[in-house]
Parts: structure tokens; sequence; C-alpha cells
């Protein structure tokens, strides 16, 4: 009896340890003999005997899971309530892929299952359509979804996967495709299901009814996304701060810094073309096709708007444009040249319209914005502060300090003036467009210095804050910028006051200047004033003679070398200007040379009335006086006509010998 136990207790002990391990193939014959080792009375051992050998075949238990599962406590049931796999931004049109994995958890080796699909028996997830099987995962980038060419490249689907040896996994991916009229939030699915086939070589004859793996239901959430977004050029959601380009035309196009979703061409009076670039983009999820339309307003007669394409040619609707992509458009504006604001708070204006071909109601507008010339630049009467600035009349400055001779003159005498003395002018501009408009304000003007040089004086311009048309205390200046001074930004119908100070130099020679104003605008253009006027003073300085001689001792027959110099240092014009010397006493004259700063020819006279172009020649009698002057107006005389300017000198070289 003890003896029984032992292989009892040992065929148990075997059964435990086998318990955890792989299910043992069907069809395996297990063969089992057992043996008694003994010995006889005497204790000595004797030959071991052996039973007949028993058998046993297992049979088949097959068994598989597929995976990952719902909720569903039921395997043959789907419950699309509680997915296993979501996807929640699906898009219409979208092919979407779920990832599955196949078990042989029986003991049945080489299984095949055919793969199959069951929708929500509650009809509340709406089947995803061509539903496809693939061994390899068609998503090659792994972004969730898979295009045309990955389905392609994914070669033939599968219905079966066969070959599965017990505890052999094979992943497998479920792909199918979201209908076009998918509408947001809603929700479409499927359940990959698996049926196991018959297994002939393993089945032993048996007919096994085993269910199928169907709680494997996966959903897509729809998040449509349909629209298109227009704006100025590369700003479709028009954020701002695109920087400014050029039109074909040349013409600057501001597009608006601050997200208004506009864009501004400035037009000056010659422009008759402006193309603006427009930037669409598909702010949905799915490539879609879109129309734009366009309402221009406040255009001067004779103007025409038409879209175009990025190559010129007519616009009918966009190409398809992938999610997230951007296309251009353009608007081409046609003008008359000449063409001006009417009214200075309307601004010709094009508004598009864009327009979602996946759904019609998802629209965006964007506007394009001429901005036409219309500004006035010129004199401003202070003591009628409504009337506009002009440039016709021809305004006088008004000197700070009066000539004593001439009110109207500026008064450079010496004895008041060191360095420079202000004029004033009284001016303005008003910007008549139809925008916002700033200008770059500059003025000159040349005057002649009694050094005979040309000096440019250049005009500052102040805000006149209280329009009286004078500088006063604690005006400031306009700020200078390249070109000029900037008047910041006028509002349209707005009239900017100032006054225009011109620092004339004290060493300027008596006249009257032309100042040359203009006002520069990008939008409205040039806009000049150029018949203003600065008037100089005399300052009442005489003209200077000079005279040195080589020796101070001389013998009988030495050589006297005189220079002469007779030079205009007037701030003004002085006539018949003639430089003279006469022979002196106990000397022969030799000759007589003269040269002149002022253009003309110099001419010689021993009258002063009969001019030559020649010097007097040798011998001269005692006490004889040489005359020359400078023939300005070549008319070979010297009178009133001949001209020696502010700085301008005759020059003599008079040679004698001593008796």
């Amino acid at each position: 009896m003890k003896k029984y136990w032992s292989i009892v207790s040992l065929m148990a002990a075997m059964a435990v340890s086998a318990a955890g391990a792989t299910a043992t193939p069907a069809g395996t014959v297990i063969t089992n003999t057992a043996t008694l080792n003994f010995s006889d009375f005497g204790g000595t051992e004797q030959p071991p005997v052996d039973s007949p050998p028993v058998k046993t075949t297992v049979t088949p238990v097959p068994s598989f899971v597929l995976t990952p599962n719902d909720g569903s406590a039921d395997v043959t049931k789907p419950d699309y309530t509680k997915p296993g796999q979501t996807n929640n931004n699906g898009k219409p049109g979208d092919v979407v892929v779920f990832p599955y994995q196949i078990t042989n958890t029986g003991n049945v080796p080489g299984e095949s299952y055919t793969l199959g699909n069951l929708p929500d028996p509650t009809g509340v997830v709406k089947p995803g359509t061509n539903v496809l099987y693939y061994l390899t995962n068609p998503d090659t980038n792994n972004d969730g979804l898979v295009s045309p060419a990955e389905l392609t490249a994914a070669g033939t689907p599968i219905t079966t996967i066969s070959g599965v040896n017990q505890d052999q996994t094979v992943k497998f991916y479920q792909v199918y495709t979201v209908p076009t009229t998918a509408l947001n939030t809603e929700k479409y699915g499927a359940d990959p299901t698996g049926t196991r086939n018959p297994n002939a070589a393993k089945d032993q004859g048996l007919v096994i009814n085993l269910p199928i793996d169907a709680n494997n239901s996966n959903t897509t959430t729809i998040a449509r996304q349909d629209g298109g977004v227009i704006g100025p050029k590369n700003d479709p959601t028009a954020v701002g701060g695109t920087p400014v380009y050029t039109s074909p035309e040349g013409v600057p196009i501001t597009p608006d810094q601050n997200g208004k979703d506009t864009q501004t061409a400035n037009a000056t009076t010659t422009t008759t073309t402006i193309t603006f670039t427009n930037t669409i983009k598909n702010n949905g999820n799915r490539p879609d096709i879109f129309t734009v339309t366009t309402n221009p307003a406040d255009f001067p007669a004779g103007s025409t708007t038409v879209l175009l394409n990025p190559d010129g040619t007519p616009f009918t609707q966009t190409p398809s444009v992938n999610p997230g992509g951007t296309t251009d458009i353009l608007v081409k504006v046609t003008l008359l040249a000449g063409s001006t604001s009417a009214d200075a708070t309307k601004q010709p204006t094009v508004t598009l319209t864009v327009i979602s071909g996946n759904d019609p109601t998802k629209t965006d507008t964007t506007k394009d914005i001429v901005n036409l010339p219309g500004a006035k630049f010129g004199d401003v009467d202070p003591k009628n502060p409504g009337t506009d600035p002009t440039p016709i009349p021809a305004v006088p400055a008004t000197p700070a300090s009066p000539d004593p001779k001439d009110p109207t003159a500026v008064n450079v005498d010496p004895k008041v003036c060191t360095n420079t003395t202000n004029a004033f002018l009284p001016m303005g501009v008003k910007n008549t467009g139809g925008a916002p408009d700033r200008f770059v304000i500059s003025g000159s003007t040349v005057v002649k210095l009694t050094s005979g040089a040309d000096q440019t004086v250049n005009v500052t311009y102040y805000t006149d804050t209280n329009a009286n048309g004078m500088l006063d205390a604690g005006e400031v200046a306009l700020p200078t910028v390249a070109g000029g001074q900037d008047t910041g930004p006028i509002a349209p119908g707005a009239t900017l006051k100032l006054v225009a100070v011109i620092p004339v130099p004290c060493a300027s020679a008596q006249g009257t200047y032309t100042i040359n104003q203009k006002a520069v605008s990008p939008i409205s253009g040039t806009i000049p004033d150029t018949n203003d006027t600065v008037k100089v003073g005399g300052n009442g300085t005489p003209p200077v003679v000079t005279k040195t001689v080589d020796k101070d001792k001389a013998q009988p027959g030495d050589l006297l070398t005189y220079t002469i110099s007779g030079t205009n240092k007037a701030n003004a014009n002085i006539v018949k200007a003639i430089l003279k010397d006469t022979v002196p006493a106990n000397t022969n004259y030799v000759s007589f040379a003269a040269t002149s700063t002022s253009t003309g020819k110099v001419l010689y006279s021993t009258n002063g009335t009969t001019w030559s172009a020649n010097a007097p020649a040798a011998p001269q009698p005692d006490g004889s006086t040489i005359y020359t002057g400078v023939d300005t107006n070549n008319d070979g005389n010297i009178t009133n006509a001949d001209i020696l300017k502010p700085g301008e000198s005759i020059s003599a070289t008079f040679k004698v010998t001593v008796k």
C-alpha cells in the first residue's frame, strides 16, 4: 500500500507543476508506464517491473482573444458607448486607422481566423465606410491618418489571419473612411470581429462551436472645421505686423499693423493701377475650395476692380487648399490718372468675402483700401484762421528785426546782427484726402553773401500754437526726419498751422530771395510753394580800397610795383565801380594791368569816359591817371549797368620807375 500511494503522489505533483505551462497541443499522444522497484524478503534488490503502457491523446481545445476590448461584458456583442479605442479629432473624408491584435490562447496550432465587422446595434454610432484590414501599419508617418498614397502602398487588404500557433500574437490594423458628409460632433465607428475557422488537421473530426470575439469597438468623433479666412498678404488671420510690400506697379502697400484686417495703398496723381495681394487660409481640417466676392465702394467714376490668380489669369475659384494651407488672390484696381478724394471721410475700398466650398455659411472678409491724394500746403492768413493753406500768393516773410529804411526787409546792420536774424512765414498743411496722412515739410533759399559765395539757408518749421504767424515762446519745432520735418499724422479734413522760420545770415547781400518749400506725402505726393520771398536790407558798409608798394627805399632807375585792390564789402551790389591811380611825381609810367573776381571783361581808360580792352602803353605824361573797371554787360563801356556784387573785387598791378 505504501508503494501505491507513492506513485499516486508523484503523479499529482507532476500535474501541479504543469498547471501553469502552455496547453498541450491537440493531437499530442501522452504515453505513460508505471514501474515497481522492489527487493526480496531477504533485502536483495530485484529487477524492476513495468506496467503495460497507457496512452492518452490530447483533444483540441481551441481558444483565442482579439484585443483591445471595449466595455462589453459579452464577447459576442460590441458596446459602442464604451469603445476600446477612440479618435476625437476626425474630419470628414479622413481614413482612420486603429491597431489590434489576435492571440491564439487555445491548444490548437496553425489556427486561422476570419476578420469581420459589426456595426453599433443601437445605431447611435454611425458606421465607417470601406472597412479594411492590413497586417502592416499603413500609417507610415504615424499621423493617425492614412493618405491615399499610404493606402495604395499598403498593398492588398486581408480578410483572414492564418497560421497562428499556440500563444502566438499577430498584430493587424483596421482602417475605415469617415464620410465626407459627416457633421461636427457626430460619431463614426467600427468593430473588428474574429471568427475561428475549422482546422481539419487538428480538430480530430470533432465539431467545435467557438463563438466570435466581437467586443472590440472603436469610435471616431468628428471635429469638423470648415471655413477659410482672408486677409492682407501673408496675414490671412489678420493678426497684424506684416511688413510693407510693393505691388507689381511699384506702389507700396501697407498691411494694417494692429489686426484690423485691412491693407492700404497710397495713390498719387499719376497712379493708374494698384494690385493688392490677399492671402486665403483654409482654417478647416479638410481640403476645401473657396470662392471670393468683391464689393467696391467710394471709388471715383471710371474706376474698375478685377480678381486675378497669382499668375495674372482671371480668378474664378481657388484650387483645393489643404488644411492650414494658403493661397493668394490678387485685386487689381484701375484708376483714372489724376483721381482725387472727393470726401475726406470716405476711402475707396474693395471688400473681399471668401466663401468655403465645404460649408458656404463659413465666410470671412478683408478690405483693400486706396488712399487717393488730397492735400493743401502753402501760406495761411493769420487774420482769417478758417481759410485753407494756399501756395498761390507771393508772400514776403516778416522780419523779426526790420530794416529801419525798409520795414519789409531784414536788418543785417552789423551793429544789431552778428550771426543770423529770423524772418517768419505763416504756413499750413491740410489733409483733404480720405485717410490719415502725414507729411515731410522742407524749405530753403539760396542767399548771396558779401564774400560773393552762395549759401543755402534751410527753413525750420514750428507748430503755430496760437496761429498768429510768428514764433512765440514755447512753440516747438517739428521732428527732424530724412528729407525735412515730420508733421505727424493729420486727420482727414484737419489743418496743421505752422510758422516757417528763415534764419537769414548777417553776411547776406542785400536783395530779395525766393523761398522754395514743399510738403511731401507718400499718399498725396509733393505739394510745392515756390513764390514766397525774404528781403534783405542794406548793411551800410562801404567798399574798401587797399594799396601796397614793393620797396620802401629806392634809387633812380629802380622799378616800383604798386598792388591795388578795391572790394565791395557792402551787402548790396555796387555799379560803375572804377579803380584808378595816378602816376606819382618823379616817376615814369611803365605798365598797368588789372584783374577782377567779377564776371566780365576788364577795360582801361586814361580819362574815365573812353574805354579800351588794352591797358595804356608807356610813356604816359607825368600826373596821368589810369582807370580800370569791369564791363559786366559787355557793351564796351563802364556804366551804371556794370555790377560789382558783394564780395567781388577789382585788383591792379601798377609799375613805374624812379626818375
